[in-house]
Protein backbone atom coordinates (compact mmCIF):
# COMPACT_ATOMS: atom_id res chain seq x y z
CA UNK A 1 0.00 0.00 0.00
CA UNK A 2 1.62 3.37 -0.76
CA UNK A 3 1.80 6.01 2.08
CA UNK A 4 0.07 9.05 2.44
CA UNK A 5 1.71 12.47 1.76
CA UNK A 6 3.84 13.44 4.60
CA UNK A 7 1.83 16.85 6.40
CA UNK A 8 3.46 19.27 8.57
CA UNK A 9 3.01 18.68 12.37
CA UNK A 10 1.91 22.52 12.55
CA UNK A 11 -1.49 22.06 10.71
CA UNK A 12 -3.94 21.67 13.29
CA UNK A 13 -7.12 23.20 14.40
CA UNK A 14 -10.11 23.30 17.15
CA UNK A 15 -13.89 23.80 17.17
CA UNK A 16 -15.56 23.38 20.32
CA UNK A 17 -19.44 23.75 21.14
CA UNK A 18 -21.01 23.55 24.83
CA UNK A 19 -23.85 21.32 25.45
CA UNK A 20 -27.30 22.61 26.03
CA UNK A 21 -28.35 19.89 28.02
CA UNK A 22 -25.94 16.98 29.74
CA UNK A 23 -27.16 14.09 27.91
CA UNK A 24 -27.66 15.47 24.22
CA UNK A 25 -24.19 15.75 22.22
CA UNK A 26 -23.58 18.52 19.94
CA UNK A 27 -21.19 18.51 16.40
CA UNK A 28 -19.58 21.42 16.59
CA UNK A 29 -18.33 22.15 13.16
CA UNK A 30 -15.48 24.29 11.89
CA UNK A 31 -17.46 26.81 10.18
CA UNK A 32 -19.39 27.63 13.49
CA UNK A 33 -17.30 26.54 16.48
CA UNK A 34 -13.36 27.60 15.69
CA UNK A 35 -11.23 28.46 18.46
CA UNK A 36 -8.30 30.27 17.84
CA UNK A 37 -5.57 27.95 19.94
CA UNK A 38 -2.29 28.66 20.31
CA UNK A 39 0.49 25.70 20.20
CA UNK A 40 -1.95 22.99 20.35
CA UNK A 41 -1.26 18.96 21.27
CA UNK A 42 -3.71 15.94 21.80
CA UNK A 43 -3.32 12.49 23.12
CA UNK A 44 -5.47 9.82 24.71
CA UNK A 45 -4.60 8.06 28.27
CA UNK A 46 -6.37 5.13 29.60
CA UNK A 47 -6.79 3.28 32.71
CA UNK A 48 -4.33 0.32 32.47
CA UNK A 49 -5.67 -3.33 33.98
CA UNK A 50 -3.15 -5.77 34.17
CA UNK A 51 -2.87 -9.45 35.00
CA UNK A 52 0.42 -10.35 36.36
CA UNK A 53 0.03 -13.83 36.08
CA UNK A 54 2.94 -16.17 37.97
CA UNK A 55 5.42 -17.43 35.48
CA UNK A 56 8.48 -19.32 34.93
CA UNK A 57 10.51 -16.47 33.33
CA UNK A 58 10.67 -12.86 33.68
CA UNK A 59 8.63 -11.26 31.56
CA UNK A 60 6.06 -7.80 30.71
CA UNK A 61 2.85 -8.21 31.67
CA UNK A 62 -0.42 -7.79 29.70
CA UNK A 63 -3.26 -5.66 30.24
CA UNK A 64 -6.52 -4.49 29.35
CA UNK A 65 -7.86 -1.05 28.36
CA UNK A 66 -10.62 0.61 30.43
CA UNK A 67 -11.73 4.08 31.03
CA UNK A 68 -10.63 5.44 27.71
CA UNK A 69 -9.82 9.70 27.56
CA UNK A 70 -8.92 12.06 25.44
CA UNK A 71 -6.97 15.40 25.81
CA UNK A 72 -6.38 18.60 23.96
CA UNK A 73 -3.97 21.44 25.30
CA UNK A 74 -2.95 24.81 24.62
CA UNK A 75 -2.83 28.27 24.87
CA UNK A 76 -5.47 30.92 24.17
CA UNK A 77 -5.83 34.71 24.72
CA UNK A 78 -8.56 36.52 26.74
CA UNK A 79 -10.33 40.12 25.47
CA UNK A 80 -13.56 41.58 26.31
CA UNK A 81 -16.55 41.32 23.78
CA UNK A 82 -17.82 43.90 21.64
CA UNK A 83 -20.63 45.12 24.48
CA UNK A 84 -20.05 44.19 27.66
CA UNK A 85 -22.65 43.13 29.68
CA UNK A 86 -25.28 44.39 26.96
CA UNK A 87 -28.09 42.03 25.75
CA UNK A 88 -25.86 41.29 22.40
CA UNK A 89 -22.70 41.15 21.74
CA UNK A 90 -21.88 40.46 25.00
CA UNK A 91 -20.21 36.94 25.03
CA UNK A 92 -16.69 36.93 25.35
CA UNK A 93 -14.59 34.08 23.06
CA UNK A 94 -12.71 32.74 25.35
CA UNK A 95 -15.94 31.94 27.62
CA UNK A 96 -16.32 28.42 25.58
CA UNK A 97 -13.33 27.67 27.36
CA UNK A 98 -13.79 28.98 30.90
CA UNK A 99 -17.28 27.83 31.91
CA UNK A 100 -16.66 23.44 31.06
CA UNK A 101 -13.70 24.42 33.46
CA UNK A 102 -16.08 25.14 36.65
CA UNK A 103 -17.44 28.98 35.86
CA UNK A 104 -20.26 30.64 35.00
CA UNK A 105 -20.49 34.17 33.42
CA UNK A 106 -22.70 36.96 34.99
CA UNK A 107 -23.46 39.89 32.41
CA UNK A 108 -24.78 43.08 34.27
CA UNK A 109 -25.87 45.48 31.55
CA UNK A 110 -25.92 48.67 33.72
CA UNK A 111 -22.70 48.17 34.82
CA UNK A 112 -21.49 46.91 31.56
CA UNK A 113 -19.91 43.97 32.35
CA UNK A 114 -19.32 39.83 31.60
CA UNK A 115 -17.89 38.60 34.92
CA UNK A 116 -16.82 35.26 35.35
CA UNK A 117 -16.82 33.09 38.49
CA UNK A 118 -15.89 30.26 39.83
CA UNK A 119 -18.49 27.40 40.63
CA UNK A 120 -18.79 24.11 42.04
CA UNK A 121 -22.06 22.35 40.55
CA UNK A 122 -23.95 22.67 37.31
CA UNK A 123 -20.39 22.61 35.38
CA UNK A 124 -20.68 22.84 31.79
CA UNK A 125 -19.76 19.89 29.29
CA UNK A 126 -18.24 20.66 25.86
CA UNK A 127 -18.21 18.76 22.84
CA UNK A 128 -14.67 19.40 20.82
CA UNK A 129 -12.94 17.92 17.26
CA UNK A 130 -9.48 18.64 17.33
CA UNK A 131 -7.72 18.25 13.55
CA UNK A 132 -4.07 17.36 13.69
CA UNK A 133 -2.37 16.77 10.11
CA UNK A 134 -4.55 14.24 8.85
CA UNK A 135 -6.26 13.02 11.70
CA UNK A 136 -9.00 13.68 13.83
CA UNK A 137 -10.29 13.24 17.39
CA UNK A 138 -13.69 13.50 18.66
CA UNK A 139 -13.47 14.93 22.60
CA UNK A 140 -16.93 14.40 23.58
CA UNK A 141 -18.59 15.18 27.25
CA UNK A 142 -14.68 17.30 28.17
CA UNK A 143 -14.74 19.27 31.03
CA UNK A 144 -11.87 21.51 31.31
CA UNK A 145 -9.08 23.09 33.45
CA UNK A 146 -7.34 26.21 33.00
CA UNK A 147 -3.56 27.20 34.11
CA UNK A 148 -0.94 29.85 33.56
CA UNK A 149 -3.80 32.48 33.36
CA UNK A 150 -1.71 35.29 33.78
CA UNK A 151 -1.70 39.02 32.85
CA UNK A 152 1.40 40.57 32.49
CA UNK A 153 3.33 43.56 31.64
CA UNK A 154 4.75 43.44 28.08
CA UNK A 155 2.25 40.74 26.82
CA UNK A 156 -1.38 40.00 25.89
CA UNK A 157 -3.80 38.47 28.82
CA UNK A 158 -3.65 34.40 28.34
CA UNK A 159 -3.62 31.05 29.58
CA UNK A 160 -3.03 27.00 29.04
CA UNK A 161 -6.15 24.67 28.74
CA UNK A 162 -6.95 21.24 29.19
CA UNK A 163 -10.01 20.02 27.92
CA UNK A 164 -10.36 16.05 28.67
CA UNK A 165 -13.36 13.86 28.05
CA UNK A 166 -14.43 11.04 26.21
CA UNK A 167 -13.46 9.18 22.89
CA UNK A 168 -14.12 6.21 20.80
CA UNK A 169 -11.56 6.05 17.95
CA UNK A 170 -9.09 8.28 16.51
CA UNK A 171 -10.18 8.81 12.61
CA UNK A 172 -8.83 10.01 9.09
CA UNK A 173 -10.24 13.65 8.22
CA UNK A 174 -8.42 16.64 6.25
CA UNK A 175 -7.99 19.82 8.44
CA UNK A 176 -10.73 22.15 7.13
CA UNK A 177 -11.17 25.59 6.87
CA UNK A 178 -11.95 27.06 10.46
CA UNK A 179 -13.60 30.41 11.05
CA UNK A 180 -11.41 31.83 13.60
CA UNK A 181 -12.05 35.12 15.77
CA UNK A 182 -9.77 38.19 14.49
CA UNK A 183 -9.50 40.25 17.30
CA UNK A 184 -5.75 41.06 18.00
CA UNK A 185 -5.89 41.49 21.72
CA UNK A 186 -3.69 44.74 22.94
CA UNK A 187 -0.58 44.64 25.09
CA UNK A 188 -0.23 45.08 28.93
CA UNK A 189 1.99 48.36 28.83
CA UNK A 190 2.83 50.81 31.71
CA UNK A 191 0.15 53.56 30.32
CA UNK A 192 -3.15 50.94 29.93
CA UNK A 193 -2.93 48.53 33.18
CA UNK A 194 -2.93 49.30 36.50
CA UNK A 195 -3.04 46.78 39.79
CA UNK A 196 -4.74 47.13 43.45
CA UNK A 197 -4.16 45.80 46.43
CA UNK A 198 -6.74 45.82 49.13
CA UNK A 199 -6.74 44.52 52.61
CA UNK A 200 -9.59 44.46 55.08
CA UNK A 201 -10.40 48.03 56.49
CA UNK A 202 -8.02 49.85 54.53
CA UNK A 203 -8.27 51.70 50.86
CA UNK A 204 -7.04 50.09 47.90
CA UNK A 205 -3.07 50.42 47.41
CA UNK A 206 -2.32 51.04 43.92
CA UNK A 207 0.89 49.33 43.23
CA UNK A 208 3.80 48.14 40.70
CA UNK A 209 3.32 45.49 39.49
CA UNK A 210 4.86 43.61 36.58
CA UNK A 211 2.44 40.16 36.41
CA UNK A 212 -1.05 38.37 38.60
CA UNK A 213 -1.08 35.06 37.55
CA UNK A 214 -4.10 32.12 38.70
CA UNK A 215 -3.79 28.54 38.36
CA UNK A 216 -7.49 27.30 38.61
CA UNK A 217 -5.80 24.09 39.48
CA UNK A 218 -9.10 21.72 38.51
CA UNK A 219 -9.19 18.01 39.31
CA UNK A 220 -10.55 16.35 36.54
CA UNK A 221 -11.97 12.64 36.85
CA UNK A 222 -12.99 10.15 34.27
CA UNK A 223 -16.28 8.20 36.33
CA UNK A 224 -17.49 5.18 35.66
CA UNK A 225 -20.52 3.25 36.85
CA UNK A 226 -22.99 0.60 35.32
CA UNK A 227 -24.70 2.48 32.49
CA UNK A 228 -23.35 5.67 33.21
CA UNK A 229 -19.75 7.40 32.21
CA UNK A 230 -19.21 10.75 32.96
CA UNK A 231 -15.83 13.64 33.12
CA UNK A 232 -16.26 15.58 36.11
CA UNK A 233 -14.50 18.27 38.24
CA UNK A 234 -13.78 16.88 41.83
CA UNK A 235 -11.74 19.08 43.36
CA UNK A 236 -10.26 22.59 42.73
CA UNK A 237 -7.41 24.07 45.29
CA UNK A 238 -6.57 27.17 43.18
CA UNK A 239 -2.77 29.51 43.62
CA UNK A 240 -2.55 33.38 42.48
CA UNK A 241 1.05 34.60 42.16
CA UNK A 242 1.69 38.67 41.86
CA UNK A 243 5.24 39.88 41.18
CA UNK A 244 5.43 43.57 42.21
CA UNK A 245 7.84 46.52 43.10
CA UNK A 246 8.50 46.63 46.69
CA UNK A 247 5.69 49.29 48.14
CA UNK A 248 6.79 51.32 51.74
CA UNK A 249 6.16 48.88 54.47
CA UNK A 250 4.08 51.36 56.64
CA UNK A 251 1.65 50.75 53.62
CA UNK A 252 1.74 47.24 52.68
CA UNK A 253 3.86 44.84 54.54
CA UNK A 254 3.79 41.41 53.11
CA UNK A 255 5.77 39.59 55.58
CA UNK A 256 3.20 41.15 58.21
CA UNK A 257 0.14 40.57 56.17
CA UNK A 258 1.28 36.94 55.71
CA UNK A 259 1.69 36.25 59.30
CA UNK A 260 -1.78 37.49 60.53
CA UNK A 261 -3.29 35.37 58.02
CA UNK A 262 -5.04 38.13 56.43
CA UNK A 263 -7.48 37.52 53.10
CA UNK A 264 -6.51 40.68 50.74
CA UNK A 265 -7.56 40.94 47.18
CA UNK A 266 -5.42 41.73 44.05
CA UNK A 267 -6.86 43.16 40.71
CA UNK A 268 -4.86 43.76 37.47
CA UNK A 269 -6.72 45.86 35.07
CA UNK A 270 -5.75 46.08 31.74
CA UNK A 271 -7.77 49.01 29.84
CA UNK A 272 -7.50 49.42 25.81
CA UNK A 273 -8.25 52.84 23.92
CA UNK A 274 -11.89 51.82 23.11
CA UNK A 275 -12.22 52.31 27.03
CA UNK A 276 -13.21 48.31 27.17
CA UNK A 277 -11.45 46.62 30.20
CA UNK A 278 -10.44 43.38 31.02
CA UNK A 279 -9.40 42.55 34.68
CA UNK A 280 -7.75 39.55 36.63
CA UNK A 281 -8.60 39.58 40.26
CA UNK A 282 -7.91 37.85 43.65
CA UNK A 283 -9.40 37.32 46.89
CA UNK A 284 -6.53 35.34 49.00
CA UNK A 285 -4.10 34.68 51.62
CA UNK A 286 0.26 35.22 51.22
CA UNK A 287 1.96 32.39 51.77
CA UNK A 288 4.95 32.85 50.39
CA UNK A 289 7.21 36.40 50.02
CA UNK A 290 10.11 35.61 47.82
CA UNK A 291 12.43 38.91 47.96
CA UNK A 292 13.32 38.69 43.83
CA UNK A 293 14.57 40.59 40.73
CA UNK A 294 12.31 42.35 38.77
CA UNK A 295 14.48 43.80 36.14
CA UNK A 296 17.02 44.70 38.56
CA UNK A 297 15.04 45.71 40.76
CA UNK A 298 13.95 44.64 44.27
CA UNK A 299 10.57 43.35 44.30
CA UNK A 300 8.47 40.37 45.90
CA UNK A 301 6.99 37.93 44.08
CA UNK A 302 3.77 36.75 46.31
CA UNK A 303 1.97 33.68 46.04
CA UNK A 304 -0.54 31.66 48.04
CA UNK A 305 -4.07 29.69 47.43
CA UNK A 306 -7.57 31.51 46.39
CA UNK A 307 -9.85 31.63 48.87
CA UNK A 308 -13.49 32.08 48.61
CA UNK A 309 -15.70 33.96 50.94
CA UNK A 310 -18.55 32.39 53.25
CA UNK A 311 -20.87 32.75 50.11
CA UNK A 312 -18.36 31.22 48.11
CA UNK A 313 -17.34 31.63 43.68
CA UNK A 314 -15.49 34.82 44.83
CA UNK A 315 -11.53 33.51 45.52
CA UNK A 316 -11.16 34.66 41.62
CA UNK A 317 -12.76 36.13 38.63
CA UNK A 318 -11.99 37.40 34.87
CA UNK A 319 -14.09 40.39 34.03
CA UNK A 320 -14.25 42.50 31.13
CA UNK A 321 -16.02 46.04 31.23
CA UNK A 322 -17.10 49.28 29.95
CA UNK A 323 -15.20 52.17 31.31
CA UNK A 324 -16.87 55.06 29.29
CA UNK A 325 -19.80 56.73 31.10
Amino acid sequence: MAQPTLESFKRRGLALALRASASVPVVPTAASNGVLLFNGTSGTEFDKIERPIDRPFLTGQPFAVGAKRAFIEGEFELYPPTAPGAADESDADCGILLLPAGMTVVKDAAAKTTRFNPISSNVALSDAKFWHAGTVKNVSAARHNVTSLILAVGDRFKGNVRIQGDYETIGEDALPEISLPTTVPTVARADNTVTTITVPGGAGLVCWAKSLSVDVANTITPKEYTSHKETGITDRAPTWTARIAKTALADFNPWQVRDAATIIQVALRLTEKSKLYSELGIRGQIETVNETDIDGDYGWELSGPCVASDAGGDEFYIEFGDAAP
